[in-house]
């Protein structure tokens, strides 16, 4: 299990603008070389329901109301000629309540025309505050729940061939009376947190590691102590007697692999093929789903409990949302349906010209 003993100089991370900020090498990097992060844009309208069930098994989205959010977002950046940073932030703040991390780089990036909107919404990604924290000046309050990101790709390809090896840094985390340095390391055997107290009071805060498509994390590990399977977070207390901590998740190999193709590679729809989610424990959530998905792609969509049999006409595109990782695959599916709208709308531009 790695560790860290305060901000490390690394060959694969270069300094944007902020010399507290390490990042791979890329778009964002590129970006963020533009932008002063201490200026951020207040009143970001970032709010979204809770994307998982609570304990009672209620959720927001069992209503029309986030679903139609999603749809008209998603579907006037299709229609507009240049990316609009009002519609791109919640977006962005959506892809990462999901853990769709390399989508919400993306929106991050497309809203390069307003920098204060970049600054506002960096803080979601690294350090990983809530986004109800956007925009508003540090210091953060002690007991706050970080849950950083993974490091960016330009890639498409977003496969743990592809980010072994990548890491991210902030080292000016301010959190109460406290100085932080937090540190992401992704390694082909699991994924590392590092937190360093660096100066000030002692604090309390909360981390949770960042969740890698296509990958089954294993046991979760707080400074070296092995938590419950149940647990997907830990907490720290901080301080100058105790200025170090970990997160580490180990990964394991998939026992079925989900196929998530580049969205490049994915072919027009068929007018009139029917889009079907199939679960055995279909809800109303996953009835609005399938509405928002049908009217964001324009084909006809719906729920069925059982693989349909369609004697005559187009074969439908089934999405089988059954099994232990049904909650990745339909995150993975809302992520390729965003990107495929976005995608034709680029099409649609290149083609005008």
């Amino acid at each position: 299990m790695p560790g860290s003993a305060g901000p490390v100089q690394d060959d694969r991370l270069v300094r944007p603008r902020d010399g507290e900020v390490l990042l791979p090498a890329g778009a964002v990097a590129e970006l963020l070389a533009r932008v002063d992060l201490a200026a951020p844009r207040a009143g970001l309208d970032l709010a979204w329901p809770p994307w998982r069930a609570s304990e009672t098994g209620e959720s927001g989205w069992s209503h029309a109301d986030p679903w139609r959010r999603w749809v008209e977002l998603v579907g006037a950046e299709a229609h507009a000629p240049t990316p609009d940073p009002a519609r791109r932030a919640p977006l962005a703040a959506l892809a990462r309540a999901q853990g769709r991390d390399q989508d919400g780089w993306k929106h991050l990036v497309a809203c390069a025309a307003d920098p204060p909107t970049v600054a506002a919404l960096f803080p979601l990604f690294l350090p990983g505050v809530p986004a109800e924290l956007a925009g508003r000046a540090t210091p953060w309050p002690s007991g706050v729940l970080l849950a950083p990101a993974l490091p960016p790709l330009d890639d498409e390809r977003t496969t743990l061939r592809h980010l072994a090896g990548l890491a991210l840094e902030h080292g000016d985390v301010r959190i109460g009376g406290a100085r932080l340095s937090l540190r992401v390391d992704v390694d082909r055997d699991g994924l590392g947190v590092t937190l360093h107290h660096l100066e000030g009071d002692a604090i309390e805060v909360g981390v949770a590691p960042p969740v890698l498509e296509g990958v089954e994390t294993g046991q979760l590990f707080a400074d070296w102590e092995r938590l419950a399977t149940t647990e997907r977070m830990a907490r720290f207390q901080v301080s100058a007697e105790a200025p170090e901590h970990s997160l580490w998740v180990s990964f394991r190999p998939p026992e079925t692999r989900w196929p998530a193709p580049p969205v490049e590679t994915l072919p027009p729809l068929d007018a009139g093929r029917a889009l079907v989610l199939v679960s055995s424990h279909a809800d109303a959530r996953l009835e609005h789903c399938a509405e928002a998905l049908g009217a964001l792609l324009g084909v006809p969509a719906r729920v069925e409990r059982a693989v349909p049999v369609e004697p005559d006409g187009l074969e439908p595109l089934v999405v089988d949302l059954d099994g232990p990782r049904a909650e990745e695959k339909l995150v993975t599916v809302l992520g390729l349906a965003e990107a495929f709208a976005l995608r034709n709308a680029r099409d649609r531009a290149a083609g005008g010209r």
